[in-house]
């Protein structure tokens, strides 16, 4: 049966585009040149924000018949825009149609016409791949005696071989012969032979080209543009079926010490690919060696400042460390020599630095992030070739410099744009060391890094805690500074370095006890860096009658800025809550914003009431209390959704469970038995569904918090609902980091076409018809990398007699919700079954039955096409004319590439007539 909708065919927003479409075509028809490049160089910005494939096609065609029908200087300007969009080009379905506007200016007699077209196509290549036209046309561009286009023709055919590799047999001999041709200029010779390197999937052709590359090398006449560009294609071909030999190793080397750097470049990559035998002839091997060592010693030693080369001095140490790994039985090494010295460089250079600094200004701010890069390239070097030589004392010796530069970068206080570099250093490092049987050598050397104020290197340590096995001495000597500190505070006798030791090793302690090796939901063993905490709060509080000995104390003895918030969650992590409730009351909370201070009260309360479990009423009290804050600064824009849900899981938990114990069961049995036994039974699965709710909705929740989550749901799930009277104790509270900010998340913004949104007129169908609507919409990411990846979006859809109820913010309502989008059976819109007879199901049947339908993600972009039955009316109403009301409800799921449906919403419902009348 036909449908009929009685609103508008398409969005607001799709309307607008096509719009904006027919204006820029009447510009670009314009009489002037300047109006014309103008509206073409909108095109892109139109498909990055309007990415409908009808628009797209569209707009498409409509630029090939201008590039069809116009001069050379608007054909440039059209190619360019093909360049831009060429992620766009896929949403097309018209890509014969538009590759035979292009091929008539391919096939013209103006030479830069056709480079122009070839341009185009190896733009276009992602769609113009397939049609041997486009492959053909490119083919017979080669016989071409103009540089321009046989260069376009290079370019294109690189860009064809992304796409079909196919290609590459069919355009095999006229590269090649082309390339060897002597007559043709040297820079497209060298583009020519650089394109070939898309031969290296081809046993056959890559070991061809092998040789001819070697030839290229060797050939006295070939200009150096060309034989760099050999060196380039040679190095593509390296293959375990394909080494390099150490003769042909012989003739690399001589281009080392070449005074272009781009040749050098390419020599070294390729000597680097070389791995030496013990059968290879010593002399030549000493003639490579030879050069290598003069190559670094100029670099060690330039003969202008500014000029020395660290990517190409990278390449040939490591290339002289294989060679002396491989024959070389002396005592010291040469590469090991010079990787060392550039280490001890780099951190003197760092380090001397901050000693110049005048006694007025702060020294460990002076290294510049250049500084820190060179000290981070030196040290890794040393890694890679302690990697390469194996020896034991080599390999001691690399840690050491690891221990230098780490405790080098932890005087320095941490810069918030080089956080990363540090952490990704420290965390490469100590996996280096953990491979290299270093371990006991650097976790020792820890110790030495417990006084740090860097920011950086602190997070990196507590990383490594909450992941690795630290040494046993390393843990004893965090627990003796903490008793150190202790006594010191008492006799006055403090300065900065102990007290960022002493709250240091209070984190990495708490930290280390987090390990997955650790109970869940028992107490951890961190008896001694939480009473610590306990102490220091309580010698704080007893001098709140002055507020100045108050502040004075805290900022003497109280917790690092880079520190605070780390404990702050570890001690929630661990279940400590008496101690964090302690440490918040502590802080200078008046120091902060307003928004910092409600918070703060917000999360003293729920300490409170976790250090008061015992006392039912007393808890619910106080976390009501705090939730009623986080409720207010919710509304703010402060994003404590994800905290609002953990705390009401809580709640509700504790209620439950608390509920069941206090409950007597009489003899003989009661109804109320009964009946209270129903109301919990409905209250745990209610809970279930909001904790599956949570678990869905946040793709970034950090392993300790869903940990507790997972928690709960097994708890709920072994509760004996027909033994009311079993006591059960709720599990402990131990939120991770996701607990105090807010996982990240992506959000989806989507549209459906037609348009379903509410307005004076709903869309009406007919009963028994199939409603087809397609579902349509953006993905907006965070700056923050998701943990998993995602491979397409699921549509969720059916029918209800009520509207969406309550808002994102209402847990209850949105678990019932996901419950039912959970639910969905997978269909596709060419289902059969969906499209099925609707007298097959009953009337009551139809309602909160959802069907889920899925779409690839597109970059950002996701179209999905969706159908669902209206309910037969005639069946329930007697008379003719009958009209009903319901509700059409939207939901939306990230899949991963497990397969996982993660429901992260939008969720929303529009209003919808169904008619026995409609037409």
């Amino acid at each position: 049966m036909a449908l009929s909708i009685q609103a508008a065919d398409a969005s607001h927003s799709s309307d607008w585009a096509f719009k904006r479409l027919f204006k820029l075509e009447s510009e670009c028809r314009s009489s002037t040149l300047a109006a014309q490049v103008q509206a073409i160089g909108q095109f892109p910005k139109l498909f990055d924000q309007f990415p409908f494939p009808t628009l797209v096609g569209s707009a498409f065609l409509k630029l090939g018949d201008l590039f069809c029908n116009s001069p050379n200087s608007l054909r440039y300007h059209i190619a360019r825009v093909f360049a831009a969009s060429q992620h766009h080009l896929l949403h097309t379905a018209y890509a014969d149609e538009l590759l035979r506007r292009v091929l008539v200016v391919l096939y013209s007699n103006d030479p830069i016409a056709r480079v122009l077209a070839l341009r185009l196509i190896g733009n276009a290549s992602a769609v113009f791949a397939k049609f041997p036209e486009a492959q053909h046309g490119v083919l017979l561009r080669y016989q071409s005696t103009h540089p321009l286009e046989i260069a376009a023709a290079v370019h294109a055919t690189e860009s064809l071989l992304k796409y079909s590799p196919g290609f590459q047999s069919v355009v095999w001999e006229t590269v090649i012969a082309r390339a060897g041709d002597t007559s043709v200029p040297d820079s497209v010779r060298a583009q020519l032979i650089c394109s070939l390197r898309h031969a290296a999937p081809n046993l056959q052709l890559s070991m061809l080209l092998y040789d001819h590359c070697c030839f290229w090398v060797e050939q006295p006449r070939s200009a150096i543009a060309v034989k760099e560009a050999a060196l380039t294609s040679w190095k593509a071909v390296i293959q375990p079926h394909n080494e390099l030999r150490h003769i042909d190793a012989q003739r690399i080397s001589r281009f080392i010490l070449h005074e272009l750097r781009s040749t050098r470049c390419a020599a070294l990559a390729l000597l680097g690919t070389w791995r030496p035998k013990q059968g290879d002839v010593a002399m030549e091997a000493d003639d490579i060696k030879e050069r290598l060592v003069k190559f670094i010693e100029s670099q060690l030693h330039p003969p202008t400042a500014g000029s020395f080369d660290f990517y190409c001095t990278r390449l040939a140490t490591i290339s002289l460390a294989r060679m002396e790994a491989s024959y070389t039985t002396e005592a010291v090494s040469q590469s090991w020599a010079f990787a060392e010295f550039l280490a001890n460089s780099a951190l003197q250079a760092f380090s001397g630095l901050s000693s110049m600094a005048s006694p007025g200004t702060d020294r460990r701010e002076l290294p510049t992030n250049t500084l820190l890069h060179d000290l981070v390239y030196a040290v890794m070097l040393v890694v890679n070739t302690a990697s390469v030589l194996r020896r034991s004392e080599v390999l001691l010796a690399a840690t050491a410099t690891v221990v230098n530069s780490w405790r080098a970068i932890s005087s320095t206080v941490g810069r918030a744009d080089n956080r990363r570099h540090v952490k990704r250093f420290i965390e490469t490092t100590w996996a280096w060391c953990t491979r290299a049987g270093t371990l006991h050598t650097l976790s020792a050397s820890l110790e030495a890094l417990l006084d740090t104020a860097n920011c950086h290197v602190f997070d990196a340590i507590i990383a490594i805690a909450m992941r690795d096995k630290l040494s046993d001495p390393l843990i004893a000597r965090c627990n003796q500074q903490i008793e150190s500190y202790v006594g010191a505070v008492s006799s006055c006798a403090t300065n900065e370095l102990s007290r960022n030791a002493f709250w240091n090793s209070i984190a990495i302690l708490l930290a280390y006890h987090l390990q997955p090796h650790a109970k869940p939901n028992q107490p951890r063993p961190t008896a001694i860096p939480v009473s610590a905490v306990v102490k220091w709060c309580v010698d704080a509080a007893a001098q709140d009658d002055d507020v100045d000995s108050s502040e004075q104390h805290y900022s003497n003895d109280g917790p690092p800025a880079h520190a605070c918030q780390t404990i702050i969650y570890l001690l929630a992590a661990s279940g400590n809550w008496k101690a964090l409730g302690l440490l918040i009351k502590t802080l200078p909370s008046h120091k902060f914003s307003a928004e910092f201070q409600e918070w703060f009260d917000a999360m003293s309360l729920l300490a409170e009431a976790e250090d008061s479990l015992d006392n039912a009423d007393q808890f619910l009290t106080l976390i009501d209390s705090a939730l009623a804050i986080l409720h207010v600064l919710d509304r703010q824009q402060s994003r404590h959704t994800f905290q609002i849900f953990v705390v009401l899981i809580r709640k509700e938990l504790v209620s439950l469970l608390g509920d069941r114990g206090n409950h007597r069961t009489v003899h003989p049995a009661h109804p109320s038995s009964a009946l209270f036994a129903r109301l919990q039974a409905k209250r745990t699965h209610g809970l279930i569904a909001q904790v599956n709710y949570v678990l869905d909705a946040y793709l970034s929740i950090d392993p300790i918090t869903r940990s507790w989550l997972e928690g709960v749901l097994a708890t709920l799930n072994s509760v004996d609902v027909g033994h009311i009277s079993a006591s059960v104790a709720p599990p402990l509270f131990t939120p991770g980091p996701s607990f105090f900010s807010m996982p990240p998340n992506p959000v989806i913004d989507i549209q459906t076409r037609p348009n379903l949104e509410a307005g004076e007129a709903a869309v009406v169908a007919a009963s028994g018809s199939q409603l087809h609507i397609i579902v349509e919409g953006f993905l907006q990411f965070s700056k923050h990398k998701l943990p998993v990846s995602l491979r397409g979006v699921r549509v969720a859809l059916w029918l209800s007699q009520r509207s969406k109820q309550g808002s994102d913010r209402d847990l209850p309502g949105c678990a019932s919700y996901n419950l039912v989008a959970r639910s969905a059976n997978s269909r596709s819109s060419a289902d059969p079954a969906c499209a099925g007879d609707a007298s097959a199901s009953g009337y009551d049947d139809c309602w909160n039955a959802a069907l889920a339908f899925d779409a690839v993600l597109d970059g950002n972009y996701f179209s999905c096409p969706c159908a669902i039955t209206m309910p037969q009316l005639a069946s329930v109403c007697s008379h003719y004319d009958a009209t009903v009301s319901a509700h059409i409800h939207v939901s939306c799921a990230l899949i991963d590439s497990a397969g996982r449906a993660w429901w992260v919403g939008p969720h929303s419902s529009y209003p919808l007539a169904i008619s026995t009348t409609a037409r």
